[in-house]
């Protein structure tokens, strides 16, 4: 109930992360505190600035200036609102700044409150380079969430011609990601080019609309029996028997039980979406002895 009660103090001022938090930032909160809040968000950074001796194949001379974040947008699952937060809504922003402070506090506040996050390539992206942002701004951890990685989810059941978020929409037919005019959106983000943040903003909220999509289709194949596990919706329903990945309660006996090696589980459908979930029991076999192994 760790994260309910953040939320509950939130309402008054005060997370365990921020002294007013979610209040003082203007940010979206979870839909219902009784239930898990799920963030889904993309973020945007700008290049790194160095040095070089060529354009081919080479080594990097020296750093003049490290990447940093330029945006985020979000939305939490179940809601039809979205949030976004970008370097240029820093009163203190100038152009070609790279302070992403403003961006890192906000982010890092969602991140306290979720109880697990989403992001297409987000364990290899997007959560170290907000992890990175965190602790270059002496920000303190978050509190502990899960991360849910869709590239990551399509990559382990399924073999797609690529993994990426444009090609894994067109696949499902959710639509595209905004077109835009390749780096150079990113060089007049960073001089501050209003126009180009207007883009900017539609490219990051289309990608985390293409983001929700695609968590929900491949939901039902993540943590199947044996598999890696999804977070457990469980939590959440007091005892009551329900669907750990999307949490609607018209479960149905599977045809045949999960076997492991020497134990087997009985095993549920969802009537909604489809996944299926072992039971956290394990049957009784052979009259209570088991399976014997040579």
């Amino acid at each position: 109930m760790g994260k309910l009660f953040d939320r509950v103090m939130a309402d008054i001022g005060r997370t365990t992360y921020y002294r007013g938090g979610m209040q003082r930032y203007g940010l979206l909160r979870p839909p219902d505190p009784n239930e898990p809040a799920v963030l889904l968000y993309d973020i945007e950074t700008a290049p790194g600035l160095c040095w070089m001796w060529g354009a081919f194949n080479q080594n990097v001379v020296a750093i003049e200036q490290d990447w940093y974040m330029l945006s985020f947008a979000y939305k939490w699952l179940g809601t039809d609102d979205m949030g976004f937060v970008s370097i240029i809504q820093d009163p203190d922003f100038y152009p070609d700044s790279s302070n992403d402070r403003f961006v890192a506090e906000r982010l890092a506040c969602l991140f306290d409150v979720a109880d697990w996050t989403v992001a297409h390539n987000g364990d290899k992206f997007d959560r170290k380079m907000a992890n990175t942002s965190f602790s270059r701004n002496k920000l303190d951890p978050p509190s502990p969430h899960q991360s849910i990685d869709t590239k990551k989810m399509a990559n382990r059941e399924m073999r797609h011609f690529k993994n990426n978020l444009n090609d894994l929409a067109r696949v499902y037919g959710f639509g595209q990601k905004v077109q835009h005019y390749g780096f150079d959106l990113w060089r007049e983000c960073m001089r501050g080019n209003e126009l180009a943040w207007g883009l900017m903003e539609e490219y990051n909220r289309q990608d985390v609309r293409l983001l929700e999509e695609l968590y929900i289709t491949l939901r039902p194949w993540s943590g199947l029996p044996g598999k890696p596990a999804h977070p457990n919706i469980g939590f959440w329903r007091n005892g009551k028997l329900c669907c750990g990945k999307c949490g609607s309660e018209a479960v149905t006996p599977a045809t045949t039980p999960h076997r492991a090696t020497v134990s087997e589980w009985k095993v549920w459908r969802c009537v909604d979406c489809g996944s299926l979930s072992r039971a956290r029991k394990r049957m009784s076999q052979a009259g209570g002895f088991g399976v014997k192994s040579l």
